[in-house]
């Protein structure tokens, strides 16, 4: 799983999965373009890498809203600036409130939007943005971080589910598009991840009750991820496209 040397962007990459990802796919000789837009996680992400990663090259820290076309045009041409070229792309970047707001009947539209904007539309910019630089340079892997969520129900996730429903569909459409100029497209499905954004949203007892039903009553950690990242930033990945990947127990 030699990633020594890509050109590797994360959107999300202030905190949480995409800050760990940022530091493992660091630690592997990775050269890392952290998308962020809360400044002060971003310059914080980028201060981790360069203490705990002995021999990192210095990351790219640019402070980026997914949501906004113009603000990832200009992030993919400081990337391609520096570098020339770009390798792969983990389209991180997500928004989940908390689901007591978003039951069907109470939800306000405006946060069905900010959820539905931040993980789906964002998905459907950053490709547009990355790919045609992947595409000069002989091609390239976008990632696109889904969600078990997005194959099965859960109350007060129906915005969340359906935006991670349309990235594995994304996925699938994008490489039946793009992969005869060398983009290879994967959605990757992580059961509950312990981060303190999901603790921040869910219901009480929630995450200890799906916790109860994994080996070890023990939810997936972020660290778990970066393994399967690090394949599908790989050459050793390049078989593996337009589709969907679940990583969780098998709980039944």
């Amino acid at each position: 799983m030699d990633v020594n040397q890509k050109v590797i962007a994360i959107t999300g990459a202030g905190r949480g999965l995409g800050r760990v990802l940022g530091l493992g796919l660091a630690a592997g000789g990775a050269r890392i373009a952290l998308l962020e837009r809360d400044s002060a996680d971003l310059k914080s992400a980028a201060r981790e890498i360069a203490r705990s990663v002995p021999g990192a090259e210095e990351p790219l820290a640019l402070a980026c809203d997914v949501t906004d076309e113009a603000a990832v045009t200009d992030a993919v041409h400081a990337i391609d600036s520096r570098w020339g070229r770009i390798d792969a792309l983990v389209s991180n970047a997500g928004l989940m409130l908390p689901t007591k707001k978003l039951r069907l009947l109470n939800a306000d539209i405006r946060d069905v939007r900010r959820v539905l904007d931040t993980n789906l539309v964002a998905g459907f910019i950053v490709t547009k943005a990355f790919a045609p630089v992947m595409i000069r340079g002989g091609g390239g892997r976008i990632i696109y971080m889904s969600s078990m969520i997005g194959v099965q129900a859960g109350l007060g996730l129906a915005p969340y589910g359906a935006s991670k429903a349309g990235l594995n569909l994304l996925a699938n459409v994008a490489h039946r598009e793009l992969a005869d100029q060398g983009i290879r497209t994967v959605a990757l499905a992580p059961g509950l991840t312990d981060t303190p954004g999901m603790r921040g949203t869910v219901e009480d007892g929630y995450a200890e009750r799906v916790a109860s039903a994994y080996p070890g009553g023990r939810l997936g950690q972020p660290e778990d991820i970066v393994p399967f990242v690090r394949f599908l930033c790989s050459d050793e990945s390049v078989h593996l496209s337009g589709t969907f990947l679940p990583i969780r127990p098998v709980t039944g």
